[in-house]
This record gives structure tokens, sequence and C-alpha cells, in this order.
């Protein structure tokens, strides 16, 4: 079963406020058109863009300069190669997450993939396999949905140009967009990425006004794990609610709560009683959890839905978070939200397994 729950890595089987542009600096001529390896036939492939190379990109750890377009890119963070597909490009590796799919190419992104070869896969369960990257021979590490420490930025600059995650944010905790937009600056295509990035926030903005009984109504994601664990501010996820319209649940923890999320004990599953709508992510997994949920005025009025590993893909997507997974999972994740909102206990949110 994918691992859903703490350490900070598996409680990310896990959107956004709607972010600043990424901090980068570009000038220059052209660049030759790169990518990583490149679908033959592949829609929408397209040449670097003028003026994009050379470009410096800000970071965790400093700043990387890019004087032109990569060929070889390695994905360290866990999501990247949906903002490479979606600009043509196929990355040599991806980075193993949860889910289970060829190459770590998903349904929403299978048809970008064309005919080109599969990705390697990288597994960083213990540590990044540096020796490994090395051995692809890479001219771009790119790792903005990550945990990258700064040694593992050092042993990749060794490498090859390493790109880690924004600074500005808790670890995998920066904007959907703004990761995009950093990736789609490294390979030299931020206009085609921006117009890809206003379509889906367009997309999400369209929702929320469809649902203005969003407005005002607090949500948050949690999953059993030591009693609730309670995805914070900064988590995609979260952020994606707060983009259809919820407000996060600050009263659940005061001033104090991490960025990231907070665990809670198991007697504070009953807190689930002060907010609007709670999503919960494998609610099978914590008996103990479940049954004080099942004590609460949220489980009663049905003003929840669960979302576990039996839904497939949505199951995957709905942590992804990324230009070509939310349109794949807000035709499936609203009208769950709907259903629960709504406070009637005989709305049964409908089944979302993709």
């Amino acid at each position: 079963m994918p691992d859903v729950r703490p350490s900070r890595r598996g409680l990310l089987t896990g959107l956004s406020a709607l972010a600043l542009a990424p901090a980068l600096a570009a000038c220059g001529d052209d660049a030759a058109s790169g990518g990583t390896s490149r679908p033959s036939g592949a829609p929408g492939a397209a040449p670097s863009e003028r003026g994009a190379f050379p470009v410096t990109l800000e970071h965790k750890y400093g700043s990387t300069t890019l004087e032109k377009a990569p060929a070889r890119v390695v994905c360290v963070g866990l999501t990247e190669q949906d903002a490479l597909l979606a600009l043509g490009l196929v990355p040599v590796a991806v980075t193993k997450w949860f889910g289970d799919a060829p190459g770590y190419i998903f349904p929403w992104a299978v048809d970008l993939l064309g005919d080109a070869p599969l990705p390697e896969v990288l597994d960083d369960t213990n540590g990044v396999q540096v020796e490994k990257v090395a051995a692809l021979r890479p001219d771009l590490i790119i790792g903005q949905y990550s945990g990258l420490t700064k040694k593992d930025y050092e042993l990749l600059s060794a490498i090859a140009p390493t790109v880690a995650q924004p600074g500005e944010y808790a670890d995998y905790g920066a904007p959907w967009d703004e990761m995009a937009m950093n990736v789609a600056a490294a390979v030299g295509q931020p206009a085609r990425m921006q117009a890809l990035v206003d379509d889906v926030k367009q997309q999400i903005a369209d929702q929320a006004a469809a649902h203005p009984e969003f407005a005002g109504m607090t949500a948050a994601v949690v999953t059993g794990y030591e009693g609730l664990w309670v995805y914070g501010p900064e988590d995609p996820r979260s952020r994606m609610l707060v983009d259809l319209g919820f407000s996060f649940p600050t009263e659940l923890f005061g001033s104090e709560m991490e960025e990231f999320g907070e665990s809670l004990s198991t007697e504070r599953v009953s807190d689930l009683d002060k907010i609007g709508v709670a999503v919960w992510l494998d609610y099978e997994s914590d008996p103990a959890a479940r049954k004080v949920f099942e004590q609460t005025s949220t489980e009663r009025e049905g003003r929840w839905f669960d979302i576990a590993e039996e839904d497939g893909s949505y199951y995957v997507a709905h942590s992804f978070v990324t230009p070509l997974s939310i349109p794949y999972v807000l035709e499936r994740y609203v009208p769950q939200l709907a259903a629960a909102a709504d406070g009637d206990p005989s709305t049964v949110p409908p089944e979302a397994a993709a």
C-alpha cells in the first residue's frame, strides 16, 4: 500500500494561494532547441523560446545558471515529469513516489509520452541515488517538489546544474504554478508554460465561481497517523482547497501550527467538528481515529469523504497537483466536495475512482 503518512515525504501523498511568478532572470539570445528525449510526434513539442537563455533560477541553496537548453533532464523531485511532458519533453529519469504506472507517467500525462522511451525510475527511499543519477549523464537535475538537503544539492551539482526546491516555502510546500514555471524556465519555455498555467488557474476559478457555497466554509485534508494528521496551509492539497474557495481551519491549531502539517492526538479527532468539510486520505487505515470521528457532527452530517488507494489514479492525482493532474482531479474532486459541503447526510459523494 502506498505510504501516505509521515515521514514528511510519506505524508506528501500530497494546492495553492495563487503565487508570484518564480524568481528568475532571463537574458541573451536564442539557444538551440533542446529537451530531454523528445517524443516523436509528441503533441506540441517546441523549441526554446527566443531570449530564454541564459537563465538564472533562485532556489533554497542559492542560484543556478543555465547557458543553453538541457538535453537530458533528471527529476529528483516527485512530480516534475508532468511539467516537462506538458512542454513536449520526456525526462531521462523520474523519482518514484507512490502509485504504480510505467515510468511513473500517469493517465493524465501518458498521451504526451508519444512513442518515446519511458523514463528510468529512481528510488530515493534511502536517499538520492547519486551514482545512478551520474550514470544517466544529465545536463539538468531538477527537484522542485522535493526535500533535497544541502548535501544532496552539493553532490548533484558536481554532476550537472541542479535546481533545488524554492527556498521561500516549507519543503514540498511551494505553489504548483511556481514550481511549473521554474521547470519551464529551466528548459527554455516559460511563455508556453505561462499559457498553460493561466488556463488551469481559470479552470480552478470557474469551479470556485460555480460553487459559491464553498466560500466561508473551512476544509482540511486529513489522514490517520498517530491520531490525526492534518495537512498544513503550505501543503499543495490544502492550497487547492483554498483556491476552490474554502478557508484553512487554523482554529484546529492556533498560531503554533507547522506549515507542512501537524499531528493531533486520537482524542482530538473530535476537533473535526470545528470544520466544514473533512477530506480523508485512507479513512480505513486507523481504526481508533475512525471510531472517534464517527462521533462527530462532521461525520453524521456527511460533511466528509475518503480518497483511498482503491480510487486508483485519482488517488495519485489528488496529491500530484500539477498543471496536467489538476484538470483530471477537478472533474472528480469538485462533485465530491459539493456533496460534502451541503451538510445533507443523504447526499452521497460520488465515487471518483479512475
